[in-house]
């Protein structure tokens, strides 16, 4: 079959039934337990605070206009596309995440299939599969190993660290461009805040990392993004408790489980195969069979 144009680099394309085929075992891995699915893949409530209002903004900033009360209003177009939240519509029904519903699998810690964070993952996932026992649907998936926006992020995340935000060297864009364009096609056409940013080099990084982090979540990038940063990886994985009190919902985050990593984690270990081969290599720092 034809292949996307964002897609540079793929597997085969899969559209079985069976378990372990791509075509329909994401949606019973990873559908909520009322549509037949085992909600495997859980979005933290850190992933979901990465995403801005939309008109740009971050929700930490005062100008975003973002209400705790409704969390989930005037919110960028890419956290309803990505993410089934409390509230979301998905295959015809609403998915209802709070703990108060009763006789609602998909509320949180409802059933052992049922989501630890509040919310279920929708991005790599078709509505219109169904993975139903007595009416199984399988649809064709595409594993996705390089998209065509990923390229550009890259360049992005370089040309900022080599020219400046808005600095181009000899090519014809620079990291500002990039960014406003990936910003507009996702649903953000203001640029306020966009432009604030370019006005300074660490914090226009900071935004392109956001942005990242946004737009290929899911897609097996992230860890080894804060890897190569340097980034803070043992930040606790947080989820979103949602108590619906006479009809007013009150929302609660908590702590799901602590990322236990530590810094000798940056670098991984090298095979103890190979260090037995020769004895001038050493094992990296903190990966020695000694340590405790």
């Amino acid at each position: 079959g034809a292949v996307p144009q964002e897609i540079l680099w793929r597997g085969s394309r899969t559209n079985g039934a069976e378990d372990w085929n791509l075509g329909l075992n994401q949606e019973a891995d990873n559908f909520p337990p009322t549509l037949y699915g085992r909600g495997r893949i859980n979005p933290t409530q850190n992933l979901v605070e990465a995403f801005p209002t939309s008109t740009g903004y971050p929700i930490t900033d005062s100008r975003s206009a973002y209400d705790v009360d409704h969390p989930y209003a005037n919110r960028a177009p890419r956290l309803d596309m990505y993410i089934i939240h409390d509230g979301s519509r998905y295959k015809g029904k609403e998915i209802k995440a709070d703990i108060t519903t009763t006789g609602n699998d998909d509320g949180l810690n409802k059933i052992s299939t049922s989501t630890r964070t509040g919310y279920y993952m929708k991005k790599l996932l078709r509505e219109d599969c169904d993975p139903n026992p007595n009416s199984q649907n399988a649809k064709y998936h595409y594993p996705v190993y390089i998209r065509y926006t990923e390229i550009f992020l890259n360049y992005a995340e370089a040309a900022n660290e080599a020219w400046g935000p808005k600095g181009s060297g000899s090519h014809a864009y620079s990291a500002y461009d990039v960014i406003k364009e990936i910003r507009k096609r996702a649903g953000i056409t203001d640029v306020t805040y966009l432009d604030e940013c370019a006005a300074n080099k660490d914090k226009m990084r900071e935004l392109i990392r956001n942005e990242r982090r946004i737009e290929l979540c899911f897609e097996n990038k992230r860890f080894v993004d804060l890897r190569r940063w340097k980034a803070p990886i043992s930040v606790a994985a947080n989820g979103l408790e949602i108590n619906k009190e006479s009809g007013t919902a009150v929302y609660k985050v908590f702590k799901v489980e602590d990322r236990n990593y530590k810094d000798y984690m940056y670098y991984g270990p090298i095979p103890q195969s190979e260090i037995q081969k020769w004895t001038e290599l050493h094992q990296n720092k903190g990966w020695e069979l000694n340590n405790k």
